[in-house]
């Protein structure tokens, strides 16, 4: 079952798919298995929350999977672990959203995630930011307020604006790509 590189193959991980759904216990193992490591792998995952993170990625899994949306272009393996992040981020977005978790700079979780320039630095950076954001179309400027400072999810993202979530999704990847241009244009 396992191919090179302790990968599946195409047909082996459309097997497992086909066990999963039928609710074969050893199939579900394999999928918890690569749940569990990707939780444990982000920076984000509040440990004290991986019970309820652990049953809303398994939901997920189960509705993409059930709805056919997993296309073979990333192996089973990735599809899940980013199903995991993507749990991860929006769980920590409602947190934000809700009051539940605080922005103290001196909290260590949050240490190696934000880093707030002061000075000099500061001025430049919120500068550079500045002069990004005059560069940037309305609406993209509304995506990234959206999902940046309010800490929307994609999908309730393309709720707010009543457009589909994959057009959320293109959209904020011109987006990032945009602004890094426009960042090597400025600083260059």
């Amino acid at each position: 079952m396992v191919g090179s590189g302790g990968s599946l193959s195409s047909e082996d991980e459309r097997r497992l798919i086909e066990r999963y759904l039928q609710g074969d216990p050893s199939a579900a193992r394999i999928l918890d298995g690569w749940i569990e490591i990707a939780l444990r792998e982000s920076l984000r995952s509040p440990r004290e929350q991986w019970d309820d993170l652990r049953q809303e990625v398994q939901a997920r899994v189960l509705r993409n999977l059930t709805g056919g949306l997993f296309n073979g272009r990333s192996t089973l393996r990735t599809y899940v672990h980013r199903i995991s992040k993507n749990v991860v981020v929006d769980f920590g977005r409602r947190a934000y959203r809700h009051g539940e978790v605080g922005m103290d700079p001196a909290d260590p979780k949050l240490a190696a995630i934000t880093v707030e320039p002061s000075g000099i630095a500061g001025h430049l950076a919120r500068d550079l930011l500045n002069r990004i954001l005059r560069e940037l179309s309305q609406q993209d400027r509304q995506l990234l307020h959206l999902v940046f400072e309010l800490h929307y999810s994609y999908g309730e993202v393309a709720n707010e604006l009543g457009i589909p979530e994959d057009t959320v999704k293109s959209g904020m990847s011109h987006c990032k790509d945009g602004l890094l241009k426009l960042r090597r244009d400025l600083t260059t």
